[in-house]
């Protein structure tokens, strides 16, 4: 990406994490790390499928209090007490909740985050439908595996030449 034709070093980078599985791995980075994140959570208020927890740990006070609730109501639980802790240490956050996982909901949130990336670009003032970084590679896989006219990536390849980025598909 450029900035008035200069590499912009800048910008958004997505990183998934899957409920509590990645709390351990990420939270607290973005809890006592660097403030130069923001957390957006996607939530579901109805699950396709039920699940209950079941009550057969009540010896054990430390599992006893899940049974009972269904799991879909856990990782909601677990949105939301993530999200107040991490506001409560000034991260910000937002949450995207879908009523359901269904074809259509997707697809709506992949317009909206799609042009939200493109509103963001313009106003880093990149263009973030140009991704030099992206078309090199494809061009090397070309030249490699013999593509017409991208031999020169190939040969630049095999010599451990560094490769011209300004090079226009044909």
């Amino acid at each position: 990406m450029f900035i008035n034709g200069k590499p912009a070093a800048t910008g958004q980078t997505a990183i998934k994490a899957v409920g509590a599985t990645d709390q351990h791995s990420q939270l607290q980075l973005y809890m006592e790390g660097p403030k130069d994140k923001t957390v957006c959570f996607l939530r579901c208020e109805n699950f396709r499928t039920q699940m209950s927890i079941p009550k057969i740990f009540n010896e054990y006070p430390e599992l006893a209090y899940l049974g009972g609730y269904d799991l879909g109501e856990l990782l909601n639980f677990e949105q939301r007490g993530t999200a107040r802790a991490l506001a409560e240490n000034g991260r910000p956050n937002l949450t995207l909740t879908l009523s359901q996982v269904t074809p259509a909901a997707l697809g709506g949130l992949m317009h909206m985050l799609e042009t939200a990336t493109v509103v963001s670009g313009s106003l880093y003032k990149i263009n973030p439908l140009d991704q030099p970084g992206v078309e090199l590679g494809k061009k090397i896989t070309y030249g490699l595996m013999g593509r017409s006219g991208f031999a020169d990536f190939r040969k630049s390849y095999d010599r451990g030449v560094k490769i011209d980025t300004k090079y226009v598909l044909p």
